[in-house]
């Protein structure tokens, strides 16, 4: 490159220098690459249809999102409460007094429960449930992990696989609203410890 290029290309830089510094660090007024510009401004009316596409005409709302995803999650809750019930186990079943529930309890009790306790709960293979005579305990948790874990040196089978956390509750909830201190007529014998 001869002496005269140079100078061309350094008075030509000089025009484009820009009258401000950094650090000693000059800087010049190029103009960007074509490519860089078209992508630049692509970016930007791809933003504007993006905004009035999502924002604007109603095409994708973030509500409707949400909303859809509580759908979903509602439908996985349901199924696992289904499936699990709602965490109870022996440890801390209640007393169930809704009506609903005691409903529930007493169709579960009428399928899988008379044939061996009798529809009056006065038993027959199994126990009386109207005496104050109790083996394995009168409390909700007792009988609870009864019903769940069964006696089967006693021919009660385990539950806890046909019935899940929620319906042994009211089915036990059941038996002791229902039949707790009856003493119905022509009940069995009495088993167990007596327990007020």
């Amino acid at each position: 490159m001869s002496d005269n290029d140079k100078i061309e290309i350094i008075e030509e830089l000089d025009e484009k220098l820009m009258d401000h510094e950094y650090d000693g660090i000059h800087e010049l007024d190029n103009s960007l690459p074509p490519w860089w510009l078209y992508m630049f401004y692509g970016t930007i009316i791809f933003a504007i249809v993006y905004m009035v596409n999502f924002f604007g005409m109603g095409s994708y709302m973030q509500q409707d999102e949400l909303n859809s995803e509580k759908e979903q999650a509602e439908l996985a809750i349901a199924k696992y409460k289904e499936k699990y019930g709602k965490n109870i186990d022996e440890t801390n079943a209640v007393l169930i007094s809704d009506a609903n529930a005691l409903a529930d309890g007493a169709e579960i009790y009428t399928k899988n429960c008379v044939a061996c306790h009798a529809a009056n709960g006065g038993g027959g293979v199994g126990p009386n449930f109207t005496d104050n005579f109790w083996i394995h305990g009168n409390t909700i948790n007792d009988l609870f992990k009864t019903i769940k874990y069964g006696v089967p040196e006693k021919g009660m089978i385990p539950w806890e696989s046909q019935l899940n956390p929620e319906q042994i509750q009211n089915v036990a909830s059941y038996i002791l609203t229902e039949f707790k201190g009856k003493n119905v007529e022509g009940g069995k014998e009495p088993q167990g410890e007596e327990i007020n």
